[in-house]
């Protein structure tokens, strides 16, 4: 196993290159760390801390060329992967308040990388 890191500029997303599908497994896998949060944020009203995002299914199959089934089987895959490096906690998030004349909907998962910090070192507190 290798030892250490090496930082990569979360700008690598925006070159054309990173947008080309279908991605790898280790593509998406450094994609979702890529996109976690390095400070505590609010999206769509729900509070990240360090080492979250809030993504959704549909999402992530669009942006990674992979049809559901394999996003959600590959976050299983890494939600098994405890003491793993890149092990994952997942939760879904439902709006707090809902429309009853709407059919309920849930905002997306909230994922942690259980090992942020250890990874990427305790700044951003």
């Amino acid at each position: 196993m290798s030892k250490g890191y090496a930082p990569v500029p979360r700008i690598i997303r925006d070159h054309p290159d990173w947008a080309k599908k279908s991605f790898s497994k280790g593509q998406a896998l450094v994609d979702l760390f890529l996109r976690a949060t390095h400070d505590r944020q609010k999206v769509k009203g729900v509070l990240l801390v360090r080492g979250q995002i809030l993504i959704t299914i549909k999402g992530l199959s669009k942006d990674w060329g992979w049809s559901r089934g394999k996003v959600r089987r590959f976050l299983t895959t890494l939600k098994m992967g405890k003491g793993e490096a890149w092990a994952i906690e997942q939760e879904i998030i439902n709006p707090a308040v809902m429309n009853p004349m709407k059919k309920p909907r849930s905002l997306g998962i909230r994922i942690t990388f259980i090992y942020y910090n250890e990874i990427c070192g305790e700044g951003g507190k």
